[in-house]
């Protein structure tokens, strides 16, 4: 649109200074408007940025100060549709040596979750395998071959979108494993405290609208994730 006005106005004065000098007067007398015309051109969203966004966030896990794995989350925002994915990989010794791999999905619309899975192997033998759906008004969980239908007919976050947005204004979060809503606490020294049903928790620290660590607090260990990277995905 901005383009579509300076074309009109160049050829409105070219018609008057003439063919062949028109453009270098058109330059010399508009030259404050061109530059601001440029600026907010440079400044405004490209429209397939507003529309889509890609981010990737890569952090490490640490436990006694030991890097015991990984984690990568991907969001992908396209129109309407936010997709989540969380993917990881621990390997340490709790009294026996463990590896955990895990996948977690989240796919949101308008603002509400209508799909998130968990997948989780131990030392190569399945552990978890769930997913959950919003049909017709209700959300229904599947697991071990058995279906459920909760009762709460709206999720608008879970513990998967608390690693992208920080739950401010935000008093309870849906937590897929548990198949309920537990509530967020805001602590003294910033962080944000979700306590699960069994008493674990986890406890999310914020920094440039992102979350850039994680303490774990559970009954047999205690470990940290922290952010090692952000970057945006083409």
């Amino acid at each position: 649109m901005i383009l579509l006005l300076i074309y009109i106005l160049f050829k409105q004065k070219s018609n008057k200074y003439g063919t062949d000098s028109g453009l270098l007067k058109f330059i010399k007398t508009h030259t404050q408007v061109l530059i601001l015309s440029f600026l907010i051109i440079l400044l405004s969203p490209l429209p397939f940025i507003s529309k889509t966004q890609n981010l990737q966030l890569n952090y490490k896990i640490l436990q006694g100060g030991d890097d015991i794995g990984w984690l990568r989350l991907e969001k992908n925002i396209t129109g309407t549709k936010l997709n989540l994915v969380l993917i990881s990989e621990i390997k340490a010794r709790f009294f026996f040596q463990i590896n955990v791999k895990a996948k977690e999905t989240s796919i949101y619309e308008n603002g509400k979750m209508i799909y998130s899975s968990q997948f989780r192997k131990t030392n190569g033998t399945t552990k978890l395998d769930k997913q959950t759906w919003f049909i017709a008004d209700k959300y229904e969980v599947q697991e071990n071959g058995e279906r459920e239908r909760l009762s709460f007919p709206y999720i608008s976050a879970n513990l998967l979108s608390l690693y992208f947005q920080e739950p401010i204004g935000i008093n309870q979060v849906y937590c897929d494993n548990h198949k309920c809503f537990t509530g967020i606490t805001k602590m003294d020294d910033g962080g944000y405290k979700v306590k699960f049903p069994d008493g674990n928790s986890n406890s999310f620290y914020y920094k440039d609208g992102f979350c850039n660590k994680i303490r774990i607090s559970h009954t047999f260990y205690s470990a940290q994730i922290i952010l090692t990277s952000a970057k945006q995905l083409l």
